[in-house]
């Protein structure tokens, strides 16, 4: 019985490596071997398209960053409790999740530039709310921010996607390098608007509320550039079933066919709920180092920065990008292992007083916080084009919206047992051992996922690509 397996897969492998063969021969300039897929031209029409799409989602990414490093510090100058705080910050995650897939499905129906243009006007609304104090009027602002933020980072990805595959038709496999610059530009976003915002906040003493000033010209720079550069294809989504079905319907597509998209999402889920999991928590493990925060969060966007870079020399030799994907989740899974067992560590040695324990455990995690944010650079270009490959276009918008929804749910629930936490007490570092123990077990899920999925991609892959092949359509551009 095995012999006969074997041998049926080794004439499966003769027949695709003939088809490849044949396609090489017949069109030898156009794929280049030394590289994953096609050669990166030297297209122009790829090189626009590329440019618009990247200064308008860094300067919006860009806006978004300035207001990060002093929107708790704000909120407290306000004076406004922890509680309050928190509050206003699950009002922003609960609002992307009731929003944002209302957004997505408009984007697809009805145009994803006008949704991106929208966006640049309700973030810059959501930034003036900012000036005042009244805890309604802020509270109005994190509306509008959950609603930009879903749009920012799902819509823009779908506007460019669109326009890459469907109307330049220009080979998929060039969005890897896309995204991967985006990551980059992202990574180099946070760094310079965290430098900028203190400059003005503390060097110049404007005060909090400044960066968030500051944050409006950037975000209409980034709505001129959309206006001017980009072109609209409206109507991917024909009404059928009225609003309310037409939102859920995108739904379906996770769990037909061979469930693909299902382990998809559930990867893009644990590991994003995760990461803003993370957002909330490292400072207080931190706080025995007592070092500079704004130099740590540089080195973290210098880690994604050295992620991206890393996917895109991967991919260069070959690599393939569900592989990259799994192993990122991998890489994810045992930082937060180790950062799980430190805590441990510092829960039993902090009630023997014992300091010099505690730091060594702190220094650890800062390490295994830096190779995590390596593993965050390299998942974003990765689930990015793998998303691209996989969604449906009529539904990329609503779909991604979809997959945000539990992410959003599950960073509520870390926020709020986040709350009163403190790492000088066991009680908050029994805390953290919990969320960060919690943590690794769904990245351990996350591995599992990743690597079904890896496994069905790349058969989908191969059966379609030897499909076009057959037909005399197009030459294989992904190894598998």
């Amino acid at each position: 019985m095995f012999p006969r397996i074997v041998n049926h897969a080794v004439k499966k492998w003769k027949t695709l490596k003939r088809h490849v063969e044949k396609a090489l021969v017949s069109n030898p300039t156009v794929m280049d071997k030394k590289s994953h897929s096609l050669t990166e031209p030297h297209n122009i029409h790829y090189k626009n398209l590329q440019r618009c799409y990247l200064i308008a989602f860094s300067l919006a990414t860009f806006a978004d960053w300035l207001q990060g490093p002093y929107l708790y510090k704000l909120y407290k100058d306000y004076g406004h409790t922890d509680d309050t705080i928190a509050r206003l910050y699950i009002t922003g995650f609960v609002s992307s999740c009731i929003f944002g897939t209302l957004v997505g499905h408009l984007a697809d129906r009805f145009g994803r530039k006008m949704l991106c243009s929208s966006f640049t006007v309700m973030y810059a609304l959501s930034c003036m709310t900012k000036t005042s104090p009244s805890y309604s009027v802020l509270s109005f602002g994190r509306i509008l921010g959950g609603i930009s933020t879903s749009i920012l980072f799902t819509t823009f990805e779908a506007w460019y996607v669109n326009e890459h595959i469907n109307f330049l038709k220009l080979p998929a496999e060039w969005l890897n390098s896309t995204f991967s610059k985006a990551t980059f530009y992202n990574g180099l976003s946070a760094i310079s608007a965290g430098i900028l915002a203190q400059i003005f906040a503390e060097y110049f003493e404007l005060g909090p509320v400044f960066p968030f000033i500051i944050a409006i010209p950037f975000l209409f720079m980034s709505l001129l550039v959309i206006q001017s550069t980009w072109k609209e294809h409206a109507g991917l989504v024909q009404p059928r079933d009225g609003l309310f079905k037409d939102i859920f319907s995108p739904l379906k597509l996770l769990f037909e066919n061979d469930r693909s998209l299902l382990f998809l999402g559930l990867v893009q889920t644990v590991f994003e709920s995760v990461m803003y999991t993370f957002v909330f928590s490292w400072t207080p493990i931190l706080a025995d180092l007592q070092p500079p925060l704004g130099i740590v969060f540089s080195l973290f966007m210098i880690s994604v920065i050295v992620g991206s870079k890393t996917y895109s020399c991967l991919i260069a030799k070959r690599y393939q990008p569900q592989n990259l994907l799994t192993a990122s989740c991998a890489v994810s899974a045992l930082t937060l292992t180790v950062v799980t067992l430190s805590l441990t560590s510092m829960v039993v040695h902090i009630q023997d007083h014992d300091p010099i324990t505690n730091k060594s455990m702190s220094v650890i995690c800062l390490a295994m916080f830096l190779v995590y944010e390596v593993s965050v650079g390299i998942y974003y270009p990765a689930i990015g084009y793998l998303r691209s490959r996989s969604v449906p276009e009529e539904y990329r918008a609503t779909l991604s919206n979809w997959l945000r929804v539990p992410m959003n749910v599950f960073t509520c629930l870390m926020i709020t047992l986040n709350n009163g936490s403190d790492s000088e007490d066991v009680t908050g570092l029994k805390k953290f051992q919990f969320i960060f123990g919690l943590s690794t077990f769904m990245m351990i899920g996350a591995v599992v996922a990743s690597t079904i999925f890896a496994r069905k991609y790349s058969k989908k892959v191969v059966c379609e690509e030897v499909a076009e092949l057959k037909a005399g359509k197009r030459l294989l551009s992904e190894t598998v």
